[in-house]
């Protein structure tokens, strides 16, 4: 097991002003093994909230790699209502399923649920349970999104554009999602590192685009000599820009990520700056292997993370695989 005192620092490269990228992320191996052994497995995949392409991505991916291996998946929708997901847990426990991926909405309200699945032996695989450590309660195994790497590359981007020293906020969601609230800490960091000054923060209040107008319009209010501001996903930058305009405020830069088709759209009409693209096909594929191999009597590491992020600009854009293109390839 790593030991918390390796979390992420900061270290500075021979140009102050340019970090290099240090984490307990690249300690971790890149997902599991592919599995060899074809066997008629019945998984299920506790999808937080159905209709968010990200989460809908990773659904869709880990139903052809457990299809390819010969077994079912049940995709079960939370509809964003923690005791919806609770019940739905508790189901599948009583259905006596072989493994379940689990993208909780509340983890200390699972827990109990999650005992009792893994006192069943259904084998459990979480996605950002713990960022430090491999502290991870009864899941056999965690997969990271790599949310640190994409605050780095998204601080990194967010400087190049606004330069050094100028100031910048940031957009976090009214619900303390861990992994939101984990990715604005670290964009925070590495924006720091970079020597931007942080002002302030605004939260959308209903995860969309309509939700990122209003908190971008406090931002622009309240902080009118920033430049640029790092949102937690892409329709809350969408939504800034959208402020910005209403006001008639130029020349500040709306970063996003998650990079989905709301971020293409966004990149091509001009109304987002750049996006960093987390690697949601690969997440669903590992989920299904590293269930297969848990059934199979492989011991599975504590911690792996999905494939590496990407920067996606409107110039690079048609280079960058689409979710829909990788998953049409796969």
């Amino acid at each position: 097991m790593l030991a918390a005192s390796l979390s992420p620092l900061v270290t500075a490269s021979a140009n102050a002003a340019t970090p290099k990228f240090v984490s307990t992320e690249t300690k971790r191996p890149v997902g599991y093994d592919e599995p060899t052994k074809k066997e008629k497995l019945n998984l299920a995949y506790l999808n937080p909230f159905g209709g968010n392409e990200f989460l809908d991505a990773m659904g869709t991916a880990m139903k052809k790699a457990t299809t390819k291996l010969g077994g079912k998946l049940t995709i079960l929708d939370g509809k964003g209502d923690v005791n919806l997901q609770v019940s739905q847990l508790q189901q599948l426990t009583a259905q006596k399923v072989d493994g379940i991926f689990v993208f909780a909405l509340d983890p200390n309200s699972m827990k109990p649920a999650l005992a009792e699945a893994a006192a069943a032996g259904i084998k459990l695989i979480s996605i950002d349970e713990n960022f430090k450590n491999n502290d991870i309660g009864v899941y056999d195994s965690q997969i990271l999104q790599r949310r640190d790497e994409a605050a780095y590359l998204g601080a990194k981007q967010m400087t190049k554009l606004i330069g050094s020293g100028s100031s910048y906020a940031t957009m976090d969601f009214a619900i303390a999602v861990p992994s939101i609230v984990y990715s604005i800490e670290q964009a925070k960091k590495w924006a720091n590192a970079f020597g931007l000054k942080w002002a302030g923060n605004a939260s959308n209040p209903s995860d969309d685009i309509a939700g990122g107008t209003t908190a971008g319009t406090q931002l622009l209010s309240n902080y009118p000599t920033i430049k640029g501001i790092i949102a937690y996903n892409d329709p809350s930058a969408i939504g800034a820009n959208s402020a910005g305009k209403a006001a008639n405020v130029s020349g500040v830069i709306y970063g996003g990520q998650n990079g989905g088709s709301d971020a293409r759209a966004g990149l091509t009409s001009g109304n987002l700056s750049y996006t960093i693209q987390l690697a949601a096909p690969s997440i669903g594929k590992f989920a299904a292997w590293g269930l297969y191999n848990a059934n199979q009597g492989i011991k599975l590491p504590k911690t792996v993370r999905a494939e590496a992020p990407v920067l996606v600009t409107a110039k690079n854009m048609k280079s960058v695989p689409s979710w829909a293109k990788e998953l049409k390839a796969k």
